[in-house]
């Protein structure tokens, strides 16, 4: 059965920005990374070089890729597609973004959907914001919505009118200030969904009510070190029930994932997400998920 409304289901197809078009050359580099929060330069040939072997890791796991066209009209931070759309079994959302250097991005999603004609179910309005990264899908079409930075109240209301009629539960996460409006902080720095009813997690930044919640429903969660938290640990893909795509450098995530019967395949992600603090489900926009 296909289904968009999982984050744990095999990956048909997926969209992706490939490094070298959003890294489009060392000027654009130099003027972008300081600005968008970048922890380093990105090194744009090591970045290209880390995310082709990204995209024989996916094909080899059987993943579809599709790819977003280069643009002059958007920044370093389109390279991680997951924030500016959402997947419903109804078509696409598109969001708005929280981030301001962000805003032209899911615009260029609109249009790549419509050439391939992949319905568009809505889109969030001004002065609404969600970003992907802040939202996930969890067992039996719970929707989890985080209230943070990047998503505001006026976007999640517009989100829950548009998922009214096709999810069971709608959760709002309320997110802390931790690092402040600059960070790239969202719901899932914190859980990234592996399976049914696991979900790797880091819990010293979790709102109570939503780790009990999940505890409640049944979820195992896989827990990040501290010292995992900043390379990525808890940015976890899940290509299919239990397969996962991780960043390389996380042993403890890693064995603790292994430990809960996961399999794990892990990548080199200096430059493509250590630098940018977005790991592989921020690289990442599934099209199209089957279930059992």
């Amino acid at each position: 059965m296909n289904t968009m409304q999982t984050d744990v289901g095999k990956i048909k197809r997926v969209l992706l920005k490939h490094a070298k078009d959003a890294f489009r050359d060392e000027q654009q580099i130099e003027q972008e990374w300081q600005a968008l929060n970048f922890l380093a330069k990105p090194d744009r040939y090591n970045a290209i070089r880390e995310y082709d072997l990204f995209c024989e890791l996916l094909t080899k796991l059987g993943v579809e890729l599709c790819f977003l066209p280069d643009s002059e009209n958007t920044t370093l931070d389109s390279l991680y597609p997951r924030d500016n759309a959402l997947a419903t079994d109804k078509g696409m959302i598109l969001c708005t973004m929280g981030k301001h250097n962000r805003q032209t991005e899911p615009q260029h999603h609109k249009k790549f959907y419509q050439q391939q004609a992949i319905s568009v179910l809505g889109e969030i309005q001004k002065p609404g914001s969600v970003e992907g990264g802040d939202v996930t899908w969890l067992n039996n079409n719970v929707i989890a919505v985080a209230n943070g930075y990047r998503t505001n109240p006026a976007g999640i209301a517009q989100l829950k009118e548009l998922v009214s009629s096709s999810v069971n539960d709608f959760i709002e996460v309320p997110l802390p200030h931790f690092r402040g409006p600059g960070d790239v902080f969202h719901l899932m720095s914190i859980i990234s969904p592996i399976a049914d009813n696991t979900a790797v997690v880091y819990s010293p930044l979790m709102p109570v009510p939503f780790r009990n919640y999940l505890l409640d429903s049944g979820y195992r969660l896989v827990e990040v070190p501290e010292e995992e938290y900043d390379s990525q640990g808890c940015n976890v893909l899940a290509v299919a029930p239990g397969v996962c795509v991780a960043v390389e450098g996380n042993p403890i995530t890693r064995k603790r994932l292994l430990d809960a019967g996961a399999e794990v395949h892990t990548f080199s992600g200096k430059e493509i997400c250590e630098k940018g603090c977005g790991g592989p489900t921020c690289l990442t926009r599934p099209l199209e998920r089957e279930t059992e």
